[in-house]
């Protein structure tokens, strides 16, 4: 079954997981960064954070930054200005006693 929707934009089920290097490239995205400037501050080339960006795009199923912003927030990948930022351990930090 094919997991894309009607609109255009892939269902929860199709989402993968994005590596720390993903992560961090969204955060600066978010900070407004262009992928040169991004390239700079990781020290990596630009072309190399272009080809994150495209399979962030892929993996989301985003078209455009904006909507890549838009998934990271709704999946509380981000915070911004207060809003969606609670902070939940990650899955593999989860212990048992917690539960």
């Amino acid at each position: 079954m094919n997991n894309f929707m009607a609109t255009g934009e892939f269902s929860d089920s199709a989402h993968m997981s994005l590596s720390s290097r993903e992560m961090e490239i969204i955060d600066l995205v978010a900070d407004g960064l262009t992928n040169q400037e991004i390239a700079e501050r990781l020290t990596i080339s630009k072309r190399t954070v272009d080809n994150h960006v495209s399979n962030m795009f892929t993996k989301t199923g985003s078209k455009n930054r904006v909507a890549l912003l838009n998934w990271a927030m709704d999946h509380g990948k981000i915070c911004r200005d207060g809003f969606n930022c609670c902070s939940l351990p990650d899955s593999d930090q989860v212990d048992s006693s917690d539960l």
